[in-house]
């Protein structure tokens, strides 16, 4: 099996088992540094790259994720997309649901205009056109460090 170290710059989707949360990031690195994989998450989420390979978590003593490995099993970026698909009409047809919840209201239509249509995009194009809601910015100065921007439609649509 291929290891992957943290450094790696290939783009990692997390995709819950159930099909109704996608985050993106922008690498293994990245992923590790957000801190919001919680152990008794890991059940519950899978980890693919943009080449459709399924990453495997690689945990401390602890339980805590310190990084992804390839899981061994053949690429399928068919089988990605879909998933992402389905996950992306899942929050879809939760909207109604999410708008009662959040603060200020929008409309149905305003929201539903942040969640990117990927439908016939190939993986990277999913990542680029998901990444500015479903993802995290990262501070630029000095060494990289990570925060969680917690933006408004990050929130909404992502948590």
């Amino acid at each position: 099996m291929n290891a992957l170290t943290k450094a790696t710059g290939v783009p990692v989707f997390v995709v819950a088992t159930t099909n109704t949360m996608v985050h993106v990031y922008r690498d293994v690195q990245s992923l590790i540094e957000a801190r919001e994989v919680k152990p008794d998450q890991l059940k519950s989420i899978e980890f693919f790259d943009v080449n459709g390979r399924r990453l495997v978590p690689v945990l401390s003593d602890t339980g805590a994720l310190t990084g992804l490995r390839d899981s061994g099993s053949p690429p399928n970026a068919a089988g990605v997309q879909q998933r992402l698909y389905t996950t992306r009409a899942n929050l879809a047809s939760s909207v109604d649901a999410r708008i009662a919840k959040h603060e200020p209201k929008v409309t149905r239509d305003e929201a539903l205009s942040h969640l990117a249509v990927i439908e016939g995009r190939s993986l990277p194009d999913c990542y680029v056109l998901l990444e500015p809601i479903f993802s995290h910015s990262y501070a630029s100065a000095g060494p990289i460090q990570p925060r969680h921007d917690g933006g408004w439609w990050h929130n909404f649509w992502a948590h």
